[in-house]
């Protein structure tokens, strides 16, 4: 007599469950065929350029990039801008994304709205706009002057300050959308657990919402990182001369001195420089807080 619950006859159930996995790995293959076209072989492309000499396979183009001289300091340069944009958007989008994960469901819809609207913009339009504010007759000169607080306009164009504030301004919305993504996962009944058993709301974020949310943070920092890496235009426009980046190195050597192996070799030290940070911190991140970035509990 059958008691209504279908019980699997054999092993052919739980093969089936994992054969499962398996055959829903076809699904990531138009992926695996576009990552394979437009990423691998032209960075494999790349990296054959950076390694041909005039007599054939040479280092000598690693020897100019990593060598004593102009362009070891730009990418070191490079990577330390990146990492206080990184830091900087973290710092200022956590704050927004964990407001905007607060909110019923029905506001977030117009905060989202608010904080995707910049991205609706060109980036070259928006880097224009902190020319107009940032100006010595600008919106900010202006208003300083007209308070009283400085007796003449201000350098604040073509200065690191003004790389900073135009590029995290560029990349604040991704950061927050990547932890507001993370935060919503977040069951928020342990919150009120915690506040049934006696702990403060302060001591509740902390022990509970940040460390679970922590994994957003890292994987947000990732992303600006990375993206930061690449920026020339903002840089070149709002910063000068003395904020060139190796992205505005790689441009000149690939349009202007027609020198492709200098540039694909900086591509390439760029791309592993990349790779070596987000790695570094992704195990550091791993190794002190024992999470992995996937984000809260749900």
């Amino acid at each position: 007599m059958s008691d209504g619950v279908a019980m699997p006859r054999d092993g052919k159930g739980a093969a089936r469950g994992r054969r499962a996995p398996l055959s829903s790995l076809w699904l990531l293959a138009p992926a695996a065929v576009l990552f394979l076209f437009v990423f691998i072989l032209p960075v494999g492309e790349v990296a054959l350029w950076s390694v041909q000499g005039e007599a054939g396979l040479s280092a000598e183009n690693y020897e100019a990039a990593l060598g004593a001289g102009p362009y070891r300091t730009i990418l070191f340069g490079t990577l330390q801008l990146s990492f206080g944009v990184a830091c900087a958007c973290i710092l200022v989008g956590y704050p927004a994304a964990y407001f905007l994960a607060s909110r019923p469901p029905r506001n977030r819809t117009l905060l989202l709205l608010l904080i995707l609207t910049p991205l609706w913009v060109s980036v070259l339009v928006r880097t224009f706009g902190w020319i107009v504010v940032l100006g010595r007759e600008g919106l900010v000169n202006s208003m300083l002057i007209g308070i009283g607080a400085v007796d003449g306009p201000l350098q604040m164009l073509y200065t690191r300050g003004a790389v900073y504030i135009a590029m995290v301004q560029v990349l604040l919305p991704v950061a927050i959308l990547v932890m507001f993504s993370t935060m919503t996962t977040i069951n928020r009944s342990l919150l009120m657990a915690s506040r049934i058993l006696g702990a403060s709301p302060w001591r509740g974020f902390v022990h509970i919402f940040l460390p679970l949310s922590a994994g957003g943070a890292v994987n947000a920092w990732m992303l600006t990182f990375v993206l930061a890496l690449g920026f020339f235009i903002t840089p070149a426009l709002v910063g000068g001369p003395k904020e060139t980046m190796i992205a505005n190195l790689i441009a000149t050597q690939i349009t202007l001195t027609l020198d492709w192996g200098l540039g694909s070799a900086l591509g390439v030290v760029l791309l592993i420089a990349g790779f070596a940070v987000v790695g570094a911190i992704a195990l550091l991140f791993r190794r002190v807080t024992g999470l992995s970035g996937h984000g809260g509990s749900r």
